[in-house]
């Protein structure tokens, strides 16, 4: 029987060296990165994640960094596919050889976390995100959408001014030309949330994430303040199908197109939708 000498980090070889053996602990970290990469997180917060919670890395450096995260979340080896390859010449990372062949490695991760991984990914790349620092600036990005005319709801620092507003305000190119300052919107969102009665209206499975969610809302005055912002802002796209920003209220007066942003008008309020349906109305929490 044909030896095996390689393998992807998280599985080994067996003691004669003819069959993989799958590792439970390094396969939980690889679905970790797939979830968190499913909710939105981009690879240089997952790197930055993962070192924060002392997980060891798979090579031999001691540290996780965003190349190695984007090469396993392209990687269809985790869902069991092998690539033939040749190193003829000298060539480090292969030229492929044939088709690929499935179910030749145990599977990590389904096809479908897979593919959704992929299309996070591709949203990534379309909304410019580039490297991000060690803070998550905002929980809510790919999840929030303009009351008025439901384009998609943009992150803009000036300073010490930082807002959620419409795309198209920060694109010079119409809508409502109003703010919602980002401290209050999210305290207001996550409070909201919060409340027991949001618990009520959902089944079984939804309601317990929904109650992970909370207790990582309620740890976000502690030590662990990157990891718990993190994990909201991935479960957040579990729960939340849709966030509408009505930074104007319910029947906001048209400006001129170059007329001054006004941040946090009186009125102004969030719909928010379950992924199970229920839609309710909130309104900001006063400083």
């Amino acid at each position: 029987m044909k030896k095996l000498s390689a393998c992807p980090g998280w599985l080994g070889l067996s003691a004669d060296r003819t069959s993989f053996v799958f590792l439970p602990d390094r396969a939980e970290i690889v679905q970790k990165i797939f979830e968190l990469s499913i909710g939105g997180v981009g690879s240089y917060s997952i790197a930055n994640y993962l070192n924060q919670q002392n997980v060891p890395a798979f090579g031999p450096s001691p540290t996780w960094d965003h190349s190695t995260i984007d090469a396993m979340l392209r990687s269809r080896a985790t869902i069991g596919e092998h690539q033939p390859k040749s190193y003829a010449g000298g060539s480090k990372k292969g030229v492929p050889i044939g088709a690929p062949i499935p179910n030749y490695y145990p599977a990590v991760v389904d096809e479908a976390s897979f593919e959704a991984a992929q299309k996070a990914r591709h949203q990534n790349l379309l909304s410019n995100r580039g490297r991000k620092g060690r803070h998550v600036t905002n929980l809510f990005s790919g999840v929030t959408s303009c009351e008025y005319c439901s384009s998609p709801v943009k992150f803009h620092s000036n300073g010490d001014a930082k807002s959620l507003m419409c795309s198209k305000v920060l694109s010079g190119s119409g809508c409502i030309r109003s703010a919602w300052s980002y401290r209050n919107f999210e305290r207001s969102v996550l409070h909201f949330i919060a409340h027991p009665a949001i618990a009520e209206t959902l089944s079984d499975p939804k309601r317990e994430i929904l109650a992970t969610l909370v207790g990582h809302i309620r740890r976000l005055s502690g030590p662990n303040l990157y990891s718990e912002r993190i994990e909201i802002t991935s479960m957040l796209k579990t729960i939340v199908s849709d966030l509408k920003l009505a930074c104007a209220g319910s029947e906001p007066t048209q400006t001129l197109p170059n007329a001054l942003i006004r941040r946090d008008k009186p009125g102004r309020f969030f719909r928010l939708t379950l992924c199970e349906g229920p839609t309710y109305v909130g309104f900001p929490i006063e400083e």
